[in-house]
């Protein structure tokens, strides 16, 4: 394991905790702005505030109304089923296949969607006897639209191509056609920026950058699920935070325990030296006690990780790597014969 691993570790722990910790933050800010949020009802009450605006406009308002399209002939109709008209479709094919993983040695089914077509005619939001003109709904958050169709059909095969399916590890089991439509009369709680225009009262995304709502949800149903998912990310980030406190707490042990042990060890190197002498003129020295670098000084120390005794405390110190197996040399450690 690295030296450094519990260091990186941190790290990595302590960027996921701000990643989930802004995350956090940017919900909580969410939440304020809708509790500061202008909640008005469609009509003469919506008319007269963006009247009674110098700007003709709410920055951040909050309506709920009826979808309706802006003109009564141009609406969506389903293909599919029958009778079912609406202002937004989605149509998604997915394929359905089993796919051999050599790793695990098994079938796995997998699904991935081949094609995805949308559609959408302008709508608006109708109450008491008044619209509001939806905007760029298709940027909005938390637009779900309703399934009205879902249809898997099964592919046949013959023998001969299961087989060959079989051999290549892919077999195709069929695929699944889904209808989505956001059908006309549904109920939907506009959040965004309002303005009164020549050509009607319109809402949109803010331009202050806050969170464009179109949602089946009351007001108070997005905020407590806003609030909700708000705890879940403050107790992530507090969980890392804490882990990373705790690898970084690791890593500076082991930082000194490291330091400590090479003061021990060059101290030893140190001791070696003074008492280790070269081999004088005429002096032999068993060839298996040798340096295998300088051949004149005894073994002395030993190479780790590997473990092997083949050199001096001299020589050991100028290369890189065990002259015996080349691994790199982690640590040196002196042996003294008695």
């Amino acid at each position: 394991m690295s030296d450094y691993f519990y260091l990186y570790a941190g790290l990595g722990s302590a960027a996921v905790s701000a990643i989930f910790y802004g995350v956090y933050k940017n919900r909580e800010g969410s939440i304020r702005s809708l509790q500061n949020a202008v909640e008005v009802e469609i009509g003469s009450q919506l008319r007269n505030a963006l009247l009674a605006s110098d700007t003709r406009s709410i920055p951040y308002g909050v309506i709920r109304g009826e979808t309706k399209p802006q003109k009564p002939n141009e609406v969506i109709r389903s293909s599919r089923v029958a009778d079912v008209t609406g202002v937004m479709q989605r149509v998604k094919t997915r394929e359905h296949k089993s796919e051999w993983s050599r790793t695990t040695r098994l079938w796995h089914d997998i699904e991935r969607t081949i094609s995805s077509a949308s559609s959408s005619v302008p709508f608006c939001l109708f109450g008491n006897g008044d619209n509001v003109k939806v905007m760029e709904p298709l940027s909005a958050e938390q637009l779900t639209l309703k399934v009205i169709h879902d249809k898997f059909e099964p592919v046949s095969s013959s023998v001969a191509e299961s087989l060959v399916q079989w051999a290549s590890g892919d077999k195709t089991k069929g695929f699944q056609t889904i209808e989505e439509m956001l059908p006309v009369g549904t109920t939907l709680t506009g959040i965004g920026e309002i303005t009164l225009t020549d050509d009607g009262i319109k809402i949109g995304p803010p331009k202050s950058g806050l969170t464009y709502y179109l949602s089946q949800l009351t007001l108070d149903a997005i905020m407590r699920q806003l609030q909700s998912g708000k705890k879940v990310w403050k107790i992530l980030s507090a969980i890392f935070a804490f882990g990373s406190g705790i690898l970084f707490l690791v890593s500076l042990v082991l930082y000194f325990k490291r330091r400590r042990d090479r003061e021990v060890e060059l101290d030893l190197i140190r001791r070696m030296r003074e008492e280790v002498n070269v081999l004088g003129e005429g002096e032999v020295l068993d060839q298996q006690e040798a340096c295998v670098i300088c051949m004149d000084r005894q073994r002395n120390v030993v190479i780790l990780d590997c473990g092997h005794i083949c050199c001096c405390i001299d020589c050991a110190q100028r290369v890189n790597n065990c002259p015996v197996c080349r691994r790199v040399i982690a640590r040196l450690i002196p042996t003294y014969n008695s």
